[in-house]
């Protein structure tokens, strides 16, 4: 019980700690970043990818029951061998299949609890590995168009923006719904360099950095005030680890800079891909070693 305690709390901390100081997470993964990031994203998502397997599955059997998965994968056996032997009976046939069927529920009820316990610091890590590795830099000459969402009653108008050198606005347009007022921006590049984009509204000023030809270490698509719902409606998972998180109060809800997806090695990059190979290779290291550590899955 004490090492179950003791892992569930390591975890909550993990989780508290990204939430509400996630410099720290970030100062982290930006040392594992300058020891190996010279080998590329590819290496670096598979290394992370790799101890967190290792790490998982060192952590699940102090989160589960052992003995209870145990027995429940030994009832699925005998079931199933049941059927193969008397696969001429059909009562038996149903029966083991109802029973297969019912331990089935069994053993994903059994593996529950340590999935919601352990989920939290897996999704932490991909989103730090997402901030690092999953977006580049514009190209001068790429026209870009960059969305402003502001809080409700706040008039497009209003809102005063300062262009940077080295950014170009081509078009803007304002889109005063009084439900979901916003503005849209197409700018061009014309400069290599961190572009600081300024917007001004009653004395407030936010600035979204427009990184162009450069190689920052991280690198956000979203500035927002609201990053739960930005991340409950699958519009970055990143928030937290990139660029700040703006005032609840702010006059505007997110800025988005669409960057292109950064290669990942022989996968097309991004969120999607970075997450896939995370998952394949975390669980393919968890499953290899689960005969070493003695683990039931």
């Amino acid at each position: 019980m004490q090492k179950r305690l003791l892992v569930i709390g390591i975890c909550a901390v993990l989780v508290a700690v990204a939430y509400f100081a996630p410099g720290i997470m970030n100062v982290l993964f930006d040392a594992f970043d300058l020891a190996f990031g010279w080998a590329g994203p590819f290496v670096v998502v598979t290394l992370v990818s790799a101890l967190v397997g290792m790490l998982f599955i060192m952590a699940f059997p102090h989160v589960s029951s052992q003995d209870g998965i145990k027995a429940v994968k030994d009832r699925i056996k005998f079931n199933l061998l049941a059927i193969r032997l008397f696969q001429d009976d059909l009562g038996t046939v149903f029966r083991s299949t109802g029973k297969t069927l019912s331990w089935n529920f069994g053993y994903l009820g059994l593996n529950m609890l340590p999935m919601v316990v352990l989920a939290a610091p897996f999704m932490i890590v991909w989103f730090q590995l997402n901030a690092l590795y999953a977006y580049q830099s514009l190209e001068v000459g790429d026209e870009q168009m960059v969305v402003v969402e502001l809080n409700e009653g706040v008039s497009p108008s209003a809102v005063e923006i300062v262009m940077p050198e080295g950014v170009a606005m081509s078009h803007r347009v304002n889109l005063a719904d009084s439900d979901d007022p916003r503005i849209l921006l197409r700018l061009i590049p014309t400069a290599d360099g961190a572009h600081e984009l300024l917007l001004k509204n009653g004395g407030e000023e936010v600035i979204k950095t427009i990184e162009v030809g450069t190689d920052p270490r991280r690198l956000a698509r979203l500035t927002t005030a609201t990053p739960l719902s930005k991340f409950a409606a699958a519009k970055d998972p990143i928030v937290y680890f990139g660029d700040p998180v703006l005032p609840g109060n702010s006059f505007l809800q997110t800025i988005t800079v669409d960057y292109p997806v950064r290669p990942l090695g022989f996968m097309g990059g991004g969120e999607i891909s970075i997450m896939l190979w995370f998952v394949i290779v975390s669980m393919a290291v968890g499953f290899g070693l689960k005969g070493f550590f003695g683990v039931e899955i």
